[in-house]
């Protein structure tokens, strides 16, 4: 039996085109359920010109949010394991614009290169450093672009789970 149900969940893609904070993937845990990132991986995508800054870097970063969550489009988490019991976790992807959020509190964070195929990825399964998302709460996953962005390119977030 196992001791836990284990989910995938991918953000797609999600346009660029302002150097401010921008919902990739919005996360909301139920009353009756918790759970815990075992392993969050970003990417750059599709960079076009003009080009980045040079040495230019983007900062993802997973959030506690508070506000009520406008827009978002349906992010379903895939089982990865034979059981195939539904997330109660849930998640919008920021393809379609996620608004009425306020950042707050960073669990995660990591700076990328702004170039097309830069990626960063952080696993903590089986040690002790998962990421523990309690129940009833909001969290966001973020980019920010730097400062004197003119470049048009999309960030994604996948995370790995288990309730």
């Amino acid at each position: 039996m196992a001791i836990a149900r284990y989910y995938e969940v991918n953000g797609g893609l999600v346009p660029i085109s302002a150097a401010t904070a921008l919902p990739l993937l919005y996360i909301s845990t139920p009353s009756t359920a918790d759970t815990n990132i075992l392993r969050i991986k970003v990417s750059v995508e599709a960079v076009s010109s003009p080009a980045p800054p040079s040495n230019g870097s983007v900062y993802f970063s997973l959030n506690k949010v508070t506000g009520t969550k406008a827009g978002g489009a349906a992010a379903t988490p895939t089982p990865t394991t034979p059981i195939t019991l539904a997330s109660n976790v849930t998640y919008s992807a920021g393809s379609t614009a996620i608004t009425g959020l306020t950042q707050s509190t960073e669990l995660w964070g990591a700076a990328v290169p702004f170039t097309s195929g830069a990626a960063w990825e952080d696993a903590y399964e089986n040690t002790g450093l998962e990421i523990y998302l309690p129940i009833s709460s909001q969290f966001a996953m973020y980019v920010i672009s730097p400062s004197g962005f003119s470049s048009t390119c999309a960030a994604r977030a996948i995370l790995n789970t288990a309730e």
